[in-house]
């Protein structure tokens, strides 16, 4: 059966997420340029839907299938996985959280990935893959 983990959500991106309304709205009360309102709105909508659309499957064929809004979906074999690691990391990932998990295929650091529930995440990890590493 397949298990699917949303992303853990930080209180920095809801607080991103309402700064970019509050622009748009103080756009829309100045009388901002109709293509400037339409950017900010949509930049608004790309923050929500990224709130609402990240997540990640874990699927009872073996396949940890990575979703973030409308970036490609990422997918690697669970049997590729060599190790996991907690991070902190601030860098450019499909996660809205700064609590992450970095998954490694081989020496390579694959994706940065912030289950809600790390520690089970990486439970169901380790019973489709026991030779998956803990780096701490």
């Amino acid at each position: 059966m397949d298990r699917i983990f949303k992303s853990k959500v930080d209180w920095w991106y809801h607080g991103v997420v309402l700064l970019l309304a509050a622009v748009s709205v103080q756009q829309i009360i100045s009388g901002a340029s109709v293509w400037m309102i339409i950017l900010s709105l949509f930049v608004v909508y790309m923050a929500i839907h990224a709130l609402l659309n990240t997540w990640y499957k874990l699927t009872a064929d073996g396949f940890l299938i990575v979703h973030c809004s409308f970036f490609p979906e990422k997918r690697i074999a669970v049997s590729e996985i060599t190790a996991v690691e907690s991070s902190f990391l601030p860098v450019s990932s499909y996660a809205l959280s700064l609590d992450r998990i970095i998954i490694w295929k081989g020496n390579l650091q694959w994706l940065l990935i912030s289950p809600v529930n790390k520690q089970e995440f990486v439970n169901v990890l380790r019973r489709m893959n026991p030779n998956i590493k803990i780096i701490k």
